[in-house]
């Protein structure tokens, strides 16, 4: 029988090994983030890399884990995996979280210079569009929140879900971009 969100193996386990291969008696099988229980935070992470050294720049943890932060962690980083960015040619990237919050970093430091709260969760890749020389940045804000069970729009305390779009300002107006980010 197929259960539902489980995948052709069962809860735990995966494709069976090639044949003909010395294979461990024992085989250990984990699917996304399960292993959040037996690691320490930051359980997600923007990174980014300098290509010409191969070296690490910079890396900051995305978001927060609700129940760690009430138990004093910080920089937890969500326990849901993270989708894609966006990256803006006057140094900002933009990345909305399951955790129900966009936030604006410093491409040069990994700095958070903005945060806004959302409607809902997102687990889709934001986009970008222009009008008249104006960006608006868009998020699917349609997901129940990152370890809510809730089903989005629905609850006593749903919040209405939907797409949510920023207008940033004008081309041209931004000198620089990192020291104007009250704008949205």
């Amino acid at each position: 029988m197929k259960i539902p969100g489980i995948g052709p193996y069962g809860m735990m386990g995966g494709p069976p090994y090639p044949a003909g291969i010395d294979t461990p008696k024992i085989r250990y099988y984990s699917g996304w983030n399960v292993m959040y229980k037996y690691i320490n935070p930051p359980w997600s992470t923007l990174v980014a890399y300098d290509l010409n050294q191969g070296t690490i720049k910079w890396k900051v943890p995305i978001g927060e884990e609700e129940t760690a932060v009430r138990m004093g962690a910080k920089d937890t980083g969500a326990i849901e995996e993270q989708r894609g960015i966006i990256v803006t040619s006057t140094g900002l990237l933009f990345l909305a979280s399951g955790d129900g919050k966009v936030r604006a970093y410093d491409d040069k430091t990994g700095k958070t210079l903005w945060t806004s709260q959302l409607p809902g969760g997102n687990k889709a890749i934001p986009a970008m569009y222009e009008v008249d020389g104006r960006q608006y940045l868009v998020i699917n804000a349609t997901v129940p929140l990152s370890g809510k069970t809730a089903e989005a729009g629905t609850g006593t305390d749903a919040a209405q879900r939907g797409y949510v779009v920023y207008a940033l300002p004008k081309v041209g107006t931004l000198r620089p971009a990192r020291e104007r980010i009250g704008f949205l």
